[in-house]
């Protein structure tokens, strides 16, 4: 039997600045140390720094302004060309490896499914017996790539602690005792790109 074409889709071009901020997180968390690809056209390092330019560059350019909003769009299409690179690598790697070994890569495979297959709600506790973190305790979501997760103090915007690559080690660190922590969790994968937000989850740091 033939094997099917697997192909690494490139629909990341055409994301928000946000979700494509966020894609490209988790193709960083996903790749970094993966043996799978290890002859990398862009290097860990310079993807980061790409990453930290364009998610500062969308800050900046919240405050309105051409100049702000010329230098967001010009590091946008520097991380997607980046990204193009990097898949395209992954790409030449297909015809040896599984669909989730592609998948591990961070990216997203194209018409993986005719069945679209949105990912569950996640749910998770907080655990707050270290002295300024609280630990995550999250129950792994079927089919998810990664878990991007945010929190904030009070009525506070949300703040991003990071997309983590699975359901271990994930820990929000240099607390404040005394402070009650909100966290919130949406996994990442699947045909709708992320699952909703979970429930809010309140914790006091000790």
């Amino acid at each position: 039997m033939k094997k099917k074409v697997i192909r690494v889709a490139l629909s990341f071009a055409t994301f928000s600045d946000n979700d494509l901020n966020s894609i490209a997180i988790l193709v960083i968390v996903c790749i970094k140390n993966n043996q799978l690809f290890p002859n990398l056209p862009v290097a860990i390092a310079a993807m980061t720094l790409l990453q930290t330019k364009f998610q500062d560059a969308i800050t900046a350019a919240a405050q309105g302004g051409k100049i702000l909003t010329a230098a967001k769009n010009e590091a946008r299409e520097a991380l997607i060309s980046a990204l193009r690179q990097t898949a395209g690598y992954v790409q030449s790697l297909a015809p040896t490896l599984t669909v989730s070994q592609v998948l591990s890569s961070g990216f997203d495979v194209a018409n993986a499914s005719s069945t679209p297959s949105p990912l569950d709600q996640p749910e998770f506790s907080l655990d707050n017996s270290i002295t300024t973190q609280l630990g995550v305790n999250l129950s792994a979501v079927p089919n998810a790539k990664a878990y991007q997760v945010q929190f904030s103090t009070g009525a506070g915007a949300w703040q991003e602690a990071g997309i983590f690559p699975n359901t271990k080690g994930i820990v929000l660190t240099n607390l404040t005792p005394g402070t009650i922590y909100n966290a919130r969790i949406r996994a990442v994968g699947g045909s709708t790109q992320y699952s909703p937000w979970s429930a809010t989850v309140s914790k006091m740091a000790t």
